[in-house]
């Protein structure tokens, strides 16, 4: 029974990997836009610096580049001011009951001017191309676009976040349903974003993004969600392993629980039927799944990064990883209720 049980979760896999969409053209623009580009940025100058750069060099130039420096203590505020860029220095934390990225981001969309807002995280790599494919899905789909980019590795400790990616993507897919938004790479008109009440709506919420996605399907804006592929790229955790765990720490017990009841049972079928994979010990059986789960793997992660084959012929590592770090966050989101990340203390509850 239980055999035939783990098989449907992992059938649960392949309608999720099946309902995947990448970024695409879809066709040449037909209007003219002024995009303003909000980059919140907290001690971000290396990434700065390569994302500034990638920018100039757009097929559709920007109306405006605005880099919100989030009080950080390294040259982030220098490195934007050397590409002439507009930069709004913010020297103090954010207020009570904010958020800092979501207070950066509010603030970087304060000073802005254009008609549609590109919203990225600081350590995005975007293709020459990137501006203009996305404009042309807003053209097609209208509401908010947004974009999980493709993961790039450079250390092999990267390679640990193959389960908080799968989940991550999983978590905003249902089967094509629409839920939440990925964050590093969002862009919607000014219209809409004013009309939903912009950041400061969800201006105390850690997984910003999928409230931010939440809060636009809620007030009737239309919300597609496709994976970055060969448009855009990004180091999830560049910094180390003490960064990569702080970062998924923050995200995923509040990320979790945060998603809509059938799509929280659905991802956590699936990943039962990983574990069962890894932990039924009759050995004909447990063969028989280790190979099917691996294979499965091995087809999703090629979607979703610069996998190599022995992340998915390893894959318990991955998910044990996973396991203690989604304990770990659970006890820092709903005990401790504080959490750690670029140098500040984020309260949370």
């Amino acid at each position: 029974m239980r055999i035939i049980l783990f098989l449907i979760f992992w059938l649960i896999g392949w309608v999720y990997y099946k309902s995947l969409r990448f970024l695409k053209k879809e066709g040449e623009i037909s209007g003219e836009y002024k995009v303003s580009v909000i980059i919140p940025a907290r001690n971000e100058e290396k990434n700065l610096d390569k994302l500034l750069y990638l920018l100039q060099k757009q097929t559709y130039k920007p109306y405006e580049v605005i880099v919100v420096n989030d009080n950080s203590e390294d040259n982030t505020e220098e490195v934007a001011k050397r590409y002439g860029v507009k930069v709004v220095s913010l020297y103090e934390d954010p207020p009570e009951g904010w958020v800092g990225k979501n207070w950066a981001i509010w603030n970087g969309y304060l000073e802005s001017r254009g008609e549609i807002l590109l919203f990225l995280d600081a350590d995005v790599e975007p293709r020459e191309e990137f501006i203009e494919v996305m404009l042309s899905n807003y053209e097609k789909y209208g509401g908010l676009i947004s974009c999980w980019p493709y993961q790039r590795f450079e250390k092999f400790y990267e390679h640990l976040n193959l389960g908080f990616n799968l989940v991550s993507v999983f978590s905003m897919t249902l089967f094509g349903k629409k839920e939440g938004a990925f964050g590093p790479s969002m862009m919607i008109s000014r219209e809409y974003y004013e009309k939903v009440g912009g950041h400061k709506e969800v201006r105390d919420k850690v997984v910003e993004d999928l409230h931010f996605g939440n809060l636009c399907i809620k007030k009737g804006v239309p919300v597609n969600n496709f994976l970055g592929g060969e448009y855009i790229k990004f180091r999830m955790y560049p910094k180390g392993l003490k960064d990569l765990i702080q970062g998924f720490t923050k995200n995923i017990a509040k990320g979790a629980f945060s998603i809509s009841l059938l799509n929280f049972l659905l991802v956590f079928l699936y990943i039962t039927g990983v574990y069962g994979s890894i932990f039924y010990f009759r050995s004909t059986v447990l063969n028989f799944l280790y190979a099917l789960y691996a294979t499965q793997l091995f087809a999703i992660q090629r979607r979703l990064g610069d996998y190599k084959w022995y992340d998915a012929f390893f894959y318990p590592l991955h998910f044990l990883f996973f396991f203690s770090i989604f304990l770990y966050s659970i006890i820092r989101i709903f005990f401790v209720k504080a959490v750690i990340w670029k140098g500040r203390k984020i309260r949370v509850g």
